[in-house]
C-alpha cells in the first residue's frame, strides 16, 4: 500500500546547514493525505500559534500529494504551508506549473524549511543531498534571474522556487514565484526572505508507481473524457478559459454586476471591456500556458507587439489582477495593468493584495487621509503611473510604501478617520474578487474563511451562474460548509480547484485508492476535508483570532447600484448566518469546536502533541 508516496519528508535548518529525512507515519497519511492536509498536520504541531510569522521558528511546508507526478489531469499544484505575517494565522497556498512533479522526483513527498540562514543563500536539493549555496550577488534580483542562476547549477530541467524584492523586505503580501505560477496569499515570499532563502531548486529523477495500474490509467482516462468534452464547449467555463485564460470570464462578471469596482463602492465597471482577454488579444499574440498533464492551458502568455511598449510580453493577467489593479483601482489601461501585474511578478508580490492596497490607498487619498506631499505624487482612482509608482514603493518598502506594504488592515490602524469601515479584507487579507454585497454564499465564505478574504473554498460559481440565488441566506451556511470541506480534502492530492468544476469528487477518490491502495469512501474523504477545517480553526483561535474577526468592513452592508436598483446585503441577515454556520460546524456560540466534536473528528489525538 502507499505506492504513490516516497513516504519520506525532508527537512532543511538553514540556520544549521543540516538535513535530515524522516519517515511519514503511516496514520498521517490516513488521517491527512497529503498537500494542504500532511502540511496543516506538521505546521499546528510544530510551530506554536503565538510564534511571529518573520521568526526563524516559523517553517515552510512544500506538500506533494499521492496523484503528483502520476499524469492524473490537474493534480499538478504544490501545496505550501506556513504562518501567515498577513493574518497572523495558518494560510495554504498552491502554485501549478511542473513544481510539484520535480519535487517529487527527489524522493520526497514533503519539504520542512527550518531557521535562518546567516546570509542570502539558495538552496539545492537533490535525491541525495542537499547544497547551501551562499548568493549575496542575488540581493535585490528579480525572480526570473534567480531562477537562471540556480538552473545554472542544478540543471535546466530542476523546479524552482523564488523571491523577488518583496520577499527580502518582508512585505507581508510577498509571494513565492515558480517559472509561471505563483504561491500567491497571504505573506509566503516574506517568510521565506525572513529566512534568509532567496530560492530553492529541486532536481531529481524518481517516477512515481502506482498500486493498481489498469485501473488507475481508466479512471485517468476517464478524467481525461471529461475535461475534453468542457473544453471542447467554447461557451462552458473550462472552454472559455481554455481559449482566453481566466480572464475570459471577466465580461460575465461585470455585466451581472458583481465585478468590484473602485474599491467596492461599485459593482460594474463602465470600461471592463478595454482589460479583458480579448482586448489583450488585440494588442498582440498570445500563447496558451499549460501545468504539468494538464489539458486546460487556462494560463495565457502575451506579446505586445505596436505602440511605446513594442516587444514587452508578460504572463497574465490573470482574472484576479484585472479585478484588483483594474477594476478596483478604476484602471482601464490595458497596458498600465500588464505592466503592473508584471512589476509584481518581478518583486513577488501577491497581485489581489497589492491591488486592493493600492485601491484602498486611493480612496483614502480622495478623502483627505493621505495627501499627495505624503505619497509624493497625486494618486486619485484610474491614476495609470500611480499605480506603476506605488507598487516601486511598496516593494521597496520607501516613503508611503512602507506602509502599504503592511496590508489594509494595518493601514486602517494607523490612519484612522474610519478608514476601517472601507479596509476591504477579512483577517487581514484582502479581497478576492468577489462582491459580497451582492452575493451572500461569498459574503459569508470571505467572513468565516481560515485564509481570510478566500475565494478558493466557495459557491461563487453556482451564484454567479444563477445555480443559486445570489441574494437570499435561506441554506448557505451548509453549503459553504460542504463546499469548504471537499476543497480542503481536494486539495490533500493536490487538486487545482477547475478539477472539481467539472469531475465528481467520486472518481478523484477513485484515482486515490488506485494510486496508492488505500480504501476511502467519499464519506472518509470529506470528514477529512472536514478535520483539516477544524485543525486551522484552532490554531487561528489559539493564535489569537477570535469569532469578532468572521465579519466584513462596513463597505459590504452599504447599498450598491445595479442597473439603476440599489441592492444590498442585509447585515442582520448576515449575522444570523454567521450563528447557523457556527451550530452546523459544531463549534459554540463563540465559534470555538466543542470537545466533543473534536473527538468525533479524531484531532484530539494530534492537536496540540
Amino acid at each position: 500500500m502507499y505506492e504513490a508516496y516516497n513516504r519520506k519528508l525532508l527537512r532543511v535548518n538553514l540556520t544549521e546547514k543540516t538535513q535530515v529525512t524522516e519517515e511519514i507515519p503511516a496514520e498521517v497519511i490516513n488521517d491527512y493525505i497529503g498537500g494542504m492536509g500532511t502540511g496543516t498536520f506538521y505546521l499546528t504541531k510544530e510551530v506554536p500559534p503565538t510564534t511571529d510569522a518573520l521568526a526563524p521558528e516559523n517553517k515552510l511546508i512544500f506538500s506533494t500529494g499521492p496523484l503528483t507526478g502520476t499524469g492524473a489531469p490537474l493534480f499538478a499544484q504544490t501545496a505550501l504551508v506556513t504562518k501567515s505575517p498577513l493574518t497572523g494565522g495558518v494560510i495554504n497556498n498552491y502554485c501549478g506549473g511542473g513544481l510539484a512533479q520535480k519535487i517529487k522526483s527527489t524522493g520526497y513527498d514533503m519539504v520542512i524549511i527550518e531557521g535562518k540562514a546567516d546570509e542570502l543563500t539558495y538552496v539545492v536539493v537533490g535525491e541525495e543531498n542537499v547544497e547551501f549555496v551562499p548568493c549575496p550577488e542575488l540581493k535585490g534580483k528579480d525572480v526570473d534571474e534567480v531562477e537562471d542562476v540556480m538552473k545554472e547549477k542544478a540543471g535546466r530541467n530542476c523546479g524552482t522556487a523564488a523571491i523577488g524584492l518583496a520577499g527580502e523586505n518582508r512585505v507581508n503580501y510577498a509571494s513565492i514565484l515558480s517559472a509561471t505560477r505563483v504561491f500567491g496569499r497571504g505573506g509566503n515570499g516574506a517568510v521565506m526572505g525572513s529566512k534568509n532563502l532567496k530560492g530553492i531548486a529541486f532536481s531529481g529523477s524518481r517516477g512515481v508507481k502506482v498500486n493498481n495500474p489498469q485501473l488507475f490509467a481508466q479512471k485517468a482516462e476517464e478524467a481525461f473524457d471529461s475535461f475534453k468534452k468542457a473544453t471542447d464547449n467554447e461557451h462552458g467555463l473550462l472552454g472559455v478559459f481554455s481559449r482566453f485564460g481566466t480572464g475570459g470570464g471577466l465580461k460575465l462578471l461585470n455585466d451581472s454586476y458583481v465585478l468590484a469596482t473602485k474599491n467596492h463602492q461599485l459593482a460594474h465597471f463602465e470600461t471592463g471591456e478595454k482589460i479583458n482577454t480579448a482586448a489583450y488579444h488585440k494588442l498582440g499574440r498570445s500563447r496558451r500556458v499549460a501545468c504539468f498533464g494538464c489539458p486546460v492551458h487556462c494560463g495565457q502568455l502575451h506579446s505586445f507587439e505596436t505602440g511605446e511598449k513594442k516587444g514587452f510580453y508578460t504572463r497574465g493577467p490573470e482574472y484576479e489582477t484585472m479585478y484588483s489593479l483594474g477594476s478596483d483601482c478604476v484602471n482601464d489601461d490595458p497596458m498600465v495593468l500588464a505592466h503592473a501585474h508584471d512589476l509584481c511578478e518581478k518583486y513577488g508580490m501577491d497581485t489581489l493584495s497589492a491591488g486592493c492596497t493600492i485601491a484602498f490607498a486611493m480612496e483614502c487619498y480622495e478623502k483627505g487621509l493621505l495627501t499627495e506631499e505624503e505619497i509624493g505624487f497625486p494618486l486619485p482612482f484610474g491614476a495609470g503611473e500611480g499605480i506603476l509608482k506605488m507598487l516601486e514603493l511598496i516593494a521597496r518598502r520607501e516613503g508611503v510604501g512602507d506602509m502599504l506594504a503592511d496590508g489594509t488592515k494595518r493601514m486602517a490602524e494607523k490612519l484612522g478617520g474610519g478608514s476601517e469601515d472601507f479596509a476591504m479584507n477579512v483577517k487581514g487579507m484582502e479581497f478576492a474578487a468577489w462582491m459580497p454585497q451582492r452575493m451572500t454564499g461569498v459574503a459569508l465564505t470571505f467572513a468565516v474563511s481560515n485564509r481570510g478574504a478566500c475565494h478558493k473554498r466557495g459557491p461563487m460559481g453556482a451564484e454567479l451562474m444563477g445555480v443559486l440565488p445570489m441574494e437570499t441566506t435561506e441554506g448557505k451556511a451548509a453549503i459553504v460548509m460542504e463546499i469548504q470541506d471537499r476543497v480542503n480534502a481536494l486539495f490533500t492530492l493536490v487538486g487545482c480547484r477547475f478539477a472539481d468544476f467539472e469531475v465528481p469528487i467520486e472518481l478523484f477518490i477513485q484515482l486515490m485508492n488506485a494510486a496508492t491502495g488505500m480504501e476511502k469512501s467519499p464519506e472518509e474523504f470529506q470528514v477529512m476535508g472536514e478535520r483539516i477545517w477544524n485543525l486551522e480553526r484552532l490554531y487561528n483561535l489559539a493564535s489569537g483570532m477570535s469569532a469578532a474577526d468572521d465579519t466584513l468592513p462596513a463597505r459590504c452592508f452599504d447599498p450598491v447600484d445595479v442597473r439603476g436598483e440599489m441592492k444590498q446585503l442585509d447585515e442582520k441577515a448576515f449575522r444570523n448566518l454567521v450563528k447557523e454556520y457556527y451550530r452546523l460546524r459544531g463549534w459554540d456560540e463563540e465559534g470555538v469546536p466543542t470537545q466533543q466534536h473534536l473527538e468525533k473528528l479524531g484531532i484530539t489525538a494530534h492537536w496540540g502533541s
